[in-house]
């Protein structure tokens, strides 16, 4: 089956190339990417219209369907799933060749980088970020991360944001990454606490309620992410979006919760909490440096990587 579409569109293309606008097949393989016509309107900053007149010039020029409709988006059909993964690659050669050309001198860009980060890495990174770029045309922006990691590759895939430091690496071949950082996670209780001292039983840790931070990955809760075993159920007293809004409800409650040692180790003597092991085996935290992989040879995403990690190193360092 793979060879009859592949003759036959090969053929077709063939008898079409004089005069096949190449164009269409940047606009064809980036509806692909996002399965809409709407969303790859918006990367490729065109009308809807454009981007479906496009799609239907392709479709009469190798004279063959392209694309079904599934649910609310559109999917690639045989032969427009082989167009795509035969050309696409094609196209991120020639983007990143191009890049790899241009020059780029953070000493008199103008460009505004932008990252997507979890609350701790801001607080940790922005004021190294700072210092690194107070000589520097150049500027970066920390934005806090969607709840959902979704959201925040599609970002990154339109290229809305430059960077993702996340704690869960890609599993597309369309974005690279890089272990930058570990950080352990432990449990928060108030000082003074009526029944949590300064050890935490297993019981104690499932029979309190909980103040959990709304932060998403794998359809996971972080606690969930960490822990080696499945946990029971939590009984949730407040979620929040906030890590500080978090540490602020556990100081004046009897409510526990969860979070990255070093940020709260900051502010554990303004809210004046205790700082525990987790009653549970867990591994730590992994934090990923994540880009597109077809920016692997831009010269300013790698000034911009290799910063981003020297940075998140010494933040690290200074605070361990």
């Amino acid at each position: 089956m793979g060879d009859e579409i592949t003759n036959k569109l090969g053929q077709q293309v063939y008898n079409k190339l004089p005069m096949l606008d190449l164009n269409l097949l940047r606009v064809f393989c980036t509806v692909c990417q996002h399965s809409s016509i709407t969303r790859a309107a918006e990367q490729l900053g065109l009308t809807q219209s454009s981007v479906s007149n496009a799609i239907n010039r392709l479709k009469h020029a190798l004279e063959c369907e392209l694309f079904i409709r599934v649910g609310r988006g559109i999917e690639p059909t045989a032969i427009g799933t082989h167009i795509f993964d035969t050309v696409q690659p094609m196209l991120d050669t020639i983007e990143q060749t191009l890049m790899g050309i241009k020059a780029f001198d953070p000493s008199t860009s103008k460009r505004v980088f932008t990252i997507y980060a979890n609350e701790a890495v801001i607080d940790l990174l922005q004021p190294q970020l700072d210092n690194a770029l107070a000589h520097l045309s150049v500027r970066v922006v920390l934005r806090n991360s969607p709840v959902f990691e979704a959201e925040q590759f599609q970002d990154l895939q339109m290229q809305k944001v430059d960077l993702v430091i996340d704690i869960v690496p890609p599993k597309l071949k369309m974005f690279s990454c890089q272990k930058v950082a570990q950080e352990r996670i432990v449990c928060v209780v108030r000082q003074g606490h009526p029944v949590i001292k300064n050890h935490l039983s297993r019981d104690d840790y499932f029979a309190a309620e909980h103040v959990m931070y709304r932060f998403h990955r794998d359809n996971m809760r972080v606690a969930d992410i960490i822990a080696n075993a499945p946990l029971p159920q939590r009984t949730l007293y407040s979620e929040q979006s906030s890590l500080l809004s978090m540490l602020s409800l556990i100081s004046k409650s009897n409510a526990i919760g969860i979070a990255p040692y070093i940020f709260t180790q900051n502010y554990a003597e303004l809210f004046k909490l205790t700082l525990l092991e987790l009653p549970f085996e867990t591994r730590p935290i992994d934090l990923y440096s994540i880009w597109p992989t077809k920016h692997a040879l831009d010269k300013s995403c790698i000034w911009l990587r290799k910063t981003i990690v020297e940075l998140i190193e010494k933040a690290y360092n200074l605070s361990t």
